[in-house]
C-alpha cells in the first residue's frame, strides 16, 4: 500500500526520496538516502534494517544489483519485502517478494526508480518516473513531489486516503536539504505533503547556513527582546547577561 520515488541529481550528486501510504509515518521507515553514493526503498512489511545494510553497501561504492542481491539474501523474509536500489552511477535494481498478493510494479527511468504495491493499477509507477523527468532542469525536491503526486493521480493505491507522505533530499556536510514528514494526514498525506514543501523551500538556504555559518545569521529582534524582558522580569540578569552585552548579537526584524 506504499508508492515511492528515489531519484538522483547528476549536476549536485543529490540523491532523494518522495513516498506515500494509507499507513502512519511512512518516512521513518522505508527511505535511506547516501549523498553522492545512492538512495535505498524498503518496503511491503517493511524491516528498515534492510534499508540500513542497503545503504551502507551503497555507500562503500557497491551496484544496485549487487546491493539489492546482498539485501536480499540477507533476510529469510525476503518474500515479504519489496526493495529498490539507485546507486552512484544512477543504476536502479529490484526485488518483488512473492508473498505480495497485490498489484506491484517498478519502472526505471533516467536517474530514477518508482515501484509501489497494493496498488489500484499497474501504470503508477511508469506516470511517477514520467513525471520525474518531463521538466530535468528543475530542483531534485520538486521532481520528486511532481512525481509523487502523479502516482496519486494515476490511481494511487487501492485503498485510502493517503495517511502519511515525506519528501527527503540528501545534502553535502552530511545535512539533508529537505527531510519533511507528514506522519498523519486527515485528508491527503501528498497535499499535505507539497504544501509543507512550499513553506519550507523558502527557508532552505537559511536552515542551512544556522548548521554551517551560524555566526552570518541575525537573530529575530522579537525573540530577543521577549528574551531580555524575561530575563529581567525573572531578576536573572546576572545568570544571563544579555542585555548588558547586547552588541554581541546582530538583529533582524
Amino acid at each position: 500500500m506504499t508508492f515511492s520515488i528515489i531519484g538522483r541529481c547528476e549536476r549536485t550528486g543529490a540523491y532523494g526520496a518522495a513516498i506515500t501510504t494509507s499507513d502512519l509515518a511512512v518516512g521513518s521507515r522505508c527511505v535511506r538516502l547516501a549523498h553522492g553514493r545512492g538512495a535505498m526503498l524498503s518496503q511491503h512489511r517493511t524491516d528498515s534494517r534492510l534499508g540500513d545494510l542497503g545503504i551502507s553497501l551503497l555507500a562503500e561504492g557497491e551496484s544496485a544489483d549487487r546491493v539489492v542481491s546482498k539485501v536480499c539474501a540477507s533476510t529469510d523474509d525476503i518474500e515479504w519485502r519489496q526493495i529498490g536500489a539507485l546507486d552512484s552511477e544512477g543504476r536502479a535494481a529490484v526485488y518483488h517478494g512473492r508473498r505480495m498478493y497485490s498489484i506491484y510494479a517498478h519502472t526505471v527511468g533516467r536517474n530514477c526508480l518508482a515501484l509501489g504495491n497494493i496498488l489500484a493499477n499497474p501504470e503508477v509507477p511508469q506516470r511517477m518516473a514520467e513525471a520525474f523527468n518531463r521538466e530535468p532542469d528543475l530542483p531534485l525536491a520538486e521532481k520528486l513531489t511532481r512525481a509523487l503526486e502523479a502516482g496519486r493521480d494515476a490511481g494511487g493505491e487501492i485503498l485510502g486516503p493517503l495517511r502519511s507522505a515525506a519528501l527527503k533530499v540528501s545534502g553535502d556536510y552530511k545535512i539533508d536539504t529537505y527531510d519533511l514528514r507528514i506522519d498523519i494526514s486527515e485528508a491527503d498525506a501528498v497535499v499535505d505533503l507539497r504544501a509543507l514543501y512550499e513553506a519550507y523551500k523558502d527557508r532552505e538556504e537559511t536552515i542551512r547556513n544556522v548548521a554551517l555559518r551560524p555566526d552570518t545569521m541575525p537573530i529575530m529582534r522579537n525573540l530577543f527582546e521577549a528574551s531580555i524582558a524575561r530575563i529581567e522580569e525573572l531578576g536573572l540578569e546576572d545568570r544571563f547577561p544579555t542585555a548588558r552585552n547586547r552588541e554581541s548579537w546582530t538583529l533582524r526584524d
